[in-house]
Formats: structure tokens, C-alpha cells, sequence
């Protein structure tokens, strides 16, 4: 597989005779909804069996990255390119890669129609963590949406294993005052665990996923606590447990997000842990990036300075925001929206799309009905590359999607492309 980004007079038919393969098969893997009207930026999957052609601009050291080869293996295959020299629109043979063997997990909330969004991420999926289980500070638990049976079930027809999330969620979101509760008192605790192990005997769970978030400080050793105590049960029943990590990038950062996060005792404690590397640019905050590149590899510089890469899952998000401007601080919110909402929207302002190539970021800016001036950062391919390419150069055990139900269908197929997952 291949990335392609459109130019302008691009076509379907264009890219087919170009590439060598067929319509069909470019929207068989990227399923557009407008395969006949394609945005200037917009990125493709093109499936081109180990065959690239060159591009303006390539360099065969540029090729061997894209394709995460080595260079002498890329000339060795193509002799005629002994002396460097390529031209744009010639075909390169791409030698096959040994692939880096990842565990990948999805968070979906179940709702009505998600059952069709994990059968399409599926074949990309070692996990699926259905989120979330309501923890309350008694130890019990209130269970999501009842679409959670027909997701279980789907899993169930696949190779994937099903984890539970539990969160100290609370009225629409984290609420400390649960999980303080909780940690204080060892019986509540005790009925959680006896309720998590019955709830995963029940209906097939392979696992827990922990995410506890704004617990503020003073809550670090009582957390640590409760996961060991978490763990310790549940490993000897034969099951997983991991934990949701903020994005941290010292061990004394300080804020209710971060300071009950101990990742060297979760990274020493759990099987795997899922930073969150993502929400720099967040609904209610200033335009940018959702993940921009620069500070995911800090948080994961970080993680690895103190947890075993292998442990490590790193976070990629699956959708974007879309800004009014001016900014104004507790104005109104960015509305959230996946890659094709975001090319539709591109394509019904005229837009193309532009990339912040630092931070690996597709954005466009368009002006409303209304006059209002408007910024979108989404992720698109090309995000998904540079994301892939770090988890395999730092050799991390992973990636979590979060989430499911922002639809990205080309995402699928270019991660089997580039990893082994299991």
C-alpha cells in the first residue's frame, strides 16, 4: 500500500492508470462517499502490490522510509537505480519488509449501529475495549448501554478479545470524589473486584482496562494501591488488566490530569498501559492539532525512560475539531468530526487542504454561510504514517484507537499493510 495525496486534476481513472490498478480497487480500500469528487490534499490508500511510482520530489532514501526498508535492500531490487537517479512517474519494486509484530486496540462506546464499525476495524484488532463500566464508590458498577450484548457477540465471531473498561465516570464525567471514596475504603474495593471477575466470567471478557482520570493530588499511593491490589486478584484468575495513562512527560508534572499517573509503578504493575497522547487540541481549548507529533514523542520519550517499551500502547485518535474563529476562551465549542466529515466539509467550501508537515497535521480554514471564519485540524493518512513510524523506530508493544465510532475505513488495511498484529 501506498499513500497518495491528490493534486489538483486528479480523477479515480487517473490514479488507476497510473498506479496500474483498477477504480474499484482504490475505492474498495478507501471507501469514499464522493469517489468522483476528490479534494486538492485529500490522501488515498492506493493498494500497488509492492510497486511504487515515483513521485516529483522523491529521493530513494525518501522511498525506503516511506516503505520502512533498507535502502541497499530497495537497490539491490531495482539495479537500474544503482546510480540514484529516479524519475517521476517510473515504477520502483518494493522489496518485502519484516514486519513489527503490535498488539492494536479500539475503544467503542455501544450504541445503536457500532456493531458495523467494529466488524470493519476488526480484521486490524487484537483488542476491542467496550468503554466504559460506571464505577461507583460502594464497588458497584453500572453497566453501559444494553447495545453492549450485540457488540459482545459480534466480537465473539472474530479473533479479537474483548476488554472492559471501568472509569470513575460519574454524571457525564470523571468525578474524584468516587474514586477518593473508593480507595478508602478496602470492602468497596473488594466488591468491585468480585463484581469486575463476575461481569468477565459472565460474558467473555479477556480483561480489564482501568481508566481513572482527574484524581487530582494526593491520590498517587492510594491508586497505586488499589491497581496492585487489582492486579494481583485478577492475574490470578488468568486475566489482563491495563491501564488509560495521561500524557505526562516527567514524573513530578503537576494538575488534576496527571499527578496520580505513577508510569513507572503501572508500567512495572500491569500488562500494558494506553497513553492518551492525544486532546492538545480539544473542544474547549485554541485551534490545533489533536495529536500533534512533536508532543506525542515527548510523553513517549518519557514513558520509555521508565516503563518497558514492550508495555507501552501508544494512543492515536481517530478525529478532528472544528473551530469558529476567533478563539474565544469559554465560547463555543469545536465540534468534533471524522476524516470524511472533514473532506466533505473541505469539499463544500471549495478547500484544499494544507499540512502542518512538523507536526503531521492535515488543516484547512473555510468561511461559513453565515460569514464566520472556521479551522479544522483532522488526522489523515499521512498522520497515520508518522505515528506507525515511531511506534516501530522506538519499538513500542502497540496502538489504541480511540475511537471506533469516528469512521476511517483506509485506516484498516494500511496498518495490516505495515504491522503483524496479533
Amino acid at each position: 500500500m501506498q499513500i497518495h495525496v491528490v493534486s489538483r486534476g486528479d480523477t479515480f481513472y487517473s490514479l488507476a492508470r497510473r498506479y496500474g490498478v483498477t477504480p474499484e480497487s482504490i475505492q474498495a480500500v478507501n471507501q469514499l462517499e464522493n469517489p468522483n469528487q476528490l479534494v486538492v490534499g485529500e490522501t488515498l490508500l492506493i493498494p500497488t502490490q509492492n510497486q511504487y511510482t515515483v513521485q516529483p520530489g522523491d529521493t530513494l532514501y525518501a522511498i525506503a522510509e516511506r516503505f520502512n526498508v533498507d535502502l541497499s535492500d530497495l537497490i539491490r531490487l531495482n539495479p537500474r537505480l544503482v546510480s540514484g537517479e529516479i524519475r517521476p512517474g517510473e515504477t520502483v519494486k518494493i522489496p518485502a519488509h519484516e514486519k513489527k509484530r503490535i498488539i492494536v486496540n479500539g475503544y467503542l462506546e455501544p450504541h445503536e449501529g457500532v456493531v458495523e464499525r467494529f466488524r470493519e476495524a476488526s480484521s486490524a484488532l487484537t483488542y476491542l475495549t467496550i468503554f466504559s463500566y460506571h464505577v461507583q464508590s460502594n464497588g458497584t458498577l453500572i453497566e453501559p448501554d444494553p447495545s453492549e450484548n450485540d457488540l459482545l457477540a459480534a466480537v465473539k465471531t472474530t479473533r479479537v478479545q474483548p476488554l472492559m473498561a471501568i472509569t470513575n465516570i460519574s454524571e457525564g464525567g470523571f468525578d474524584r470524589d468516587v474514586a477518593t471514596a473508593l480507595f478508602k475504603s478496602t470492602d468497596a474495593q473488594n466488591r468491585l473486584i468480585e463484581n469486575v471477575l463476575r461481569i468477565m466470567r459472565e460474558k467473555g471478557y479477556r480483561g480489564v482496562n482501568v481508566d481513572f482520570e482527574y484524581l487530582g493530588s494526593n491520590t498517587r499511593r492510594d491508586y497505586n494501591r488499589f491497581i496492585e491490589r487489582l492486579t494481583n486478584r485478577l492475574h490470578r484468575e488468568n486475566f489482563i488488566v491495563s491501564t488509560a495513562l495521561a500524557p505526562k512527560i516527567s514524573g513530578v508534572q503537576t494538575g488534576e490530569w496527571y499527578e496520580a499517573h505513577d508510569y513507572q509503578f503501572h508500567g512495572r504493575t500491569v500488562d500494558f498501559v494506553i497513553l492518551m497522547t492525544y486532546e492538545w487540541g480539544w473542544s474547549g481549548g485554541p485551534p490545533m492539532p489533536v495529536s500533534p507529533i512533536t508532543q506525542v514523542r515527548r510523553v513517549v520519550n518519557y514513558a520509555r525512560s521508565v516503563i518497558p517499551a514492550r508495555k507501552i500502547v501508544m494512543s492515536i485518535p481517530l478525529y478532528g475539531y472544528d473551530w469558529t474563529l476567533p478563539f474565544v476562551e469559554g465560547g463555543e465549542f469545536a465540534k468534533a468530526l471524522n476524516f470524511q466529515q472533514a473532506i466533505n466539509r473541505a469539499m463544500r467550501y471549495n478547500q484544499s487542504i494544507d499540512y502542518n508537515e512538523r507536526e503531521e497535521a492535515p488543516f484547512f480554514r473555510y468561511t461559513d454561510e453565515n460569514g464566520k471564519e472556521h479551522i479544522v485540524y483532522f488526522e489523515d493518512l499521512r498522520t497515520m504514517s508518522a505515528m506507525f513510524k515511531m511506534v516501530s523506530d522506538l519499538e513500542l508493544g502497540g496502538i489504541s484507537f480511540w475511537n471506533l465510532a469516528f469512521r476511517f475505513p483506509a485506516v484498516w488495511p494500511m496498518i495490516t499493510d505495515y504491522f503483524d498484529v496479533r
